[in-house]
């Protein structure tokens, strides 16, 4: 394990500096400083690290690459249609119960990115024949919601400061971690049991939507002293959560072959 945890690490230091040597030539005709590099780093380092752990957990049956950059890449690209959904849809929600207006809102935000990650998941993973084990699912999964995740943290920190970058990086991408790990972990059950595959398909999307709006609901809250540790309870919980889940599909991936 720490064979995988250092070469993940310096991994993710590699590409992170290949990343930032393409923001270069912004210094250079003085569109971005270096203030800006160091955002942009902490932006996406937690993501790179997130992935390349989880492909370098999986010992049995490497996924292929250009399939796990296409899962990155749509993923990114969902943060566009999540932003242009939630403007419509925010439209609609209006309650004079400020308790209620943010559940509301946690609760559309929740619905919204985790079934746009499920949809790339579904439609293209799912059916293909790289998915032939049960750990593969958490592994797809988490390519996705941290392309999503590393798309939205490089918006928020480009728009705001060091403090936000490092609030995100402790939080934010964990979570779309958990999240994925919890889609993927019922989607690679649901492989393996036909004849539960609707019932385990739909606990895919249903759990992480579940927990995706409880930790925003409590963040929401951050006008109610304390209140807002709920989300960090939900957060380690889950994490407890994800961590069991990879270790049971570990295991399975020695005895399970779709």
């Amino acid at each position: 394990m720490n064979k995988i945890i250092k070469s993940s690490i310096y991994g993710s230091l590699i590409i992170t500096l290949l990343y930032l040597v393409l923001f270069y030539p912004l210094i250079l005709i003085h569109k971005f400083d270096w203030y800006d590099l160091l955002l942009v780093s902490l932006s996406i380092s937690p993501g790179i690290l997130i992935m390349i752990f989880i492909y370098n957990l999986d010992q049995e049956d490497k996924e292929p690459l250009w399939l796990l950059a296409l899962c990155f890449i749509f993923g990114a690209i969902n943060l566009h249609l999540d932003v242009d959904i939630l403007e419509f849809v925010f439209t609609f929600i209006n309650m004079d119960n400020i308790f209620l207006q943010l559940g509301g809102e946690a609760l559309t935000v929740a619905i919204t990115e985790e079934l746009l990650k499920f949809i790339v998941v579904i439609l293209i993973i799912y059916p293909n024949k790289a998915f032939d084990e049960p750990f593969d699912g958490i592994v797809y999964s988490v390519f996705v919601g941290m392309g999503f995740a590393t798309a939205e943290n490089l918006t928020f920190v480009l728009q705001g400061n060091t403090s936000v970058a490092l609030f995100r990086m402790l939080s934010a991408i964990p979570a779309h971690f958990v999240f994925a790990v919890m889609m993927g972990y019922y989607l690679g059950i649901a492989k393996s049991r036909r004849k539960k595959e609707f019932l385990y398909i739909s606990l895919s999307i249903i759990a992480p939507i579940i927990l995706h709006a409880i930790y925003d609901y409590f963040l929401y809250l951050d006008f109610v002293p304390g209140l807002w540790l709920g989300g960090i309870v939900t957060l380690i919980i889950s994490l407890f959560f994800a961590k069991n889940a990879i270790i049971e599909h570990l295991e399975s991936n020695k005895t399970t072959k779709f």
